[in-house]
């Protein structure tokens, strides 16, 4: 899944590309301006991120940290709801509605759940024909009726039919409006109102569907929507098909809405639910040289302090022992409160730190206690000991699997009903709660695990490697 924002955004990192062919460590800030600009950032958004930084250069780890800023509202916790779970899907006309409702039918169903759908855009005629066609392709059932039929009514027996026949989802089309329809929008309350009654709680999520080739444009749009009804999330399509992939940035800000997924392509499996983190990782990417296991380049730029692979283990089992969760190379989230936090290198005292918003420091490490001692078979030659040397098994580390064994360890998880959000990170498939993906050095094992440290899966070293 991870692979899926690099395809999305590869025609943004076409653009930024345009501005600064070459990655490199740090950035100009005045050559900064212009790449955002060039991947359709707000301006606005731009000249405050820009406030933030207090240097003449950038580096990957201080953008990184500001960008996450910005998707501060990026994450989504379902409500609580009883079957079957309904969405509804507002937006304008040519945003890729009916089609991204067709994507969303596939995904439900791919995780085995049954899906109706309810064609309640009885608007336009050619609507409910194009629902029906993919309801068909789909092999799931529809309820629909003719045009210029009351469209509640439509939402009101899709509803109860799903209920009947024990389904998990319902997804509801609802006509493409423009927010400045006041018929229309009366009559998108209408549906929410009439959801209600066939399903107490429902529409459980009223996503609207933005197209992403219209960048910032849509964010007005978006606003009035969402004073019409209260959006839930927002879904951004045609994301491969945009250079302006850096308007998701400035939709978020502005919005102050999760973003639940992103379509990165035709194909039914290409809509896919947004990660901010591999997002935000694979936008930085296009600009920034990739230094894979750097811990000098992770931890901040300017540190002279430089981990081994052996080392960095260690000071995210320091991490974890302490109540965090590492969520990227710069940042940690709590496990008690899910608060997040900077994790950062401090020169000065040779030590690594979690910092909060402010500066302070809540947790340190200092060098020492990180770094690896010396081999002890360093002796010369004619002291050492002639006793057998006990065979240690490799410690298992995903950072250090190949892209085959990677592909093998997701292909697994996925199988189980898990979605990879990052190395350290899953989500259930049928609920969407996150687990975490712990290595377990003593038993040679990948581990999914509750937030508790229970484990819910595991995957032997030698079934990966």
């Amino acid at each position: 899944m991870l692979d899926y924002f690099k395809k999305g955004l590869k025609k943004t990192a076409d653009a930024m590309k345009s501005v600064a062919p070459k990655q490199r460590k740090r950035i100009p800030l005045d050559e900064l301006e212009d790449i955002l600009l060039e991947a359709d950032v707000e301006y606005e958004l731009i000249e405050i991120i820009m406030r933030e930084l207090y240097e003449d250069t950038v580096t990957r780890s201080q953008l990184e940290s500001k960008l996450l800023a910005t998707m501060a509202w990026a994450n989504y916790t379902k409500p609580e709801y009883s079957n079957p779970f309904v969405d509804l899907i507002i937006g304008v006309n040519g945003a890729g509605k009916t089609t991204t409702i067709a994507k969303l039918a596939h995904h439900y169903k791919s995780e085995g759940n049954r899906v109706m759908l309810g064609a309640s855009d009885t608007f336009r005629a050619a609507a409910i024909e194009q629902l029906t066609r993919w309801a068909d392709k789909l092999d799931v059932p529809i309820v629909s009726s003719k045009q210029g039929h009351d469209p509640s009514a439509v939402a009101y027996d899709a509803i109860d039919s799903a209920k009947a026949k024990g389904f998990e989802h319902v997804i509801i089309d609802t006509a493409g409006r423009l927010h400045t329809q006041t018929n229309l929008s009366n009559e998108l309350k209408k549906i929410v109102r009439i959801c209600d009654k066939a399903h107490s709680g429902a529409p459980h999520r009223k996503m609207l569907i933005l197209d992403g080739t219209q960048g910032n444009s849509a964010i007005a749009q978006a606003k009035a929507f969402n004073d019409i009804i209260g959006v839930d999330g927002i879904i951004i399509t045609k994301l491969d098909g945009t250079a302006k992939g850096g308007s998701i940035f400035s939709i978020a800000y502005a919005l102050q809405l999760p973003i639940l997924y992103v379509g990165v392509g035709e194909q039914p499996e290409d809509l896919v639910p947004f990660n901010k983190y591999a997002f935000i990782e694979d936008f930085l990417d296009a600009i920034f040289i990739i230094e894979e296991d750097s811990v000098t380049t992770a931890l901040g730029e300017k540190t002279a302090i430089t981990l081994t692979e052996a080392d960095y283990q260690t000071l995210f089992k320091l991490i974890n022992a302490d109540g965090y969760d590492v969520l990227s190379k710069h940042f940690v989230r709590e496990k008690s409160t899910w608060n997040e936090f900077k994790l950062i290198a401090n020169n000065d005292i040779q030590q690594l730190e979690i910092v909060n918003q402010q500066g302070d420091v809540l947790h340190h490490y200092p060098l020492d206690s990180i770094t690896a001692p010396e081999p002890l078979n360093t002796l010369p030659a004619d002291k050492r000991s002639e006793e057998p040397v006990v065979e240690i098994k490799p410690v298992i580390k995903i950072q250090s699997l190949n892209e085959v064994q990677r592909k093998t360890l997701y292909g697994f998880i996925n199988n189980d009903g898990y979605d990879v959000l990052s190395k350290h990170f899953v989500r259930e498939q049928s609920t969407w709660n996150e687990f975490k993906l712990v290595v377990n050095e003593e038993l040679q094992q990948m581990e999914i695990q509750e937030r508790s440290g229970n484990v819910i899966k595991a995957y032997k070293a030698e079934t990966l490697v």
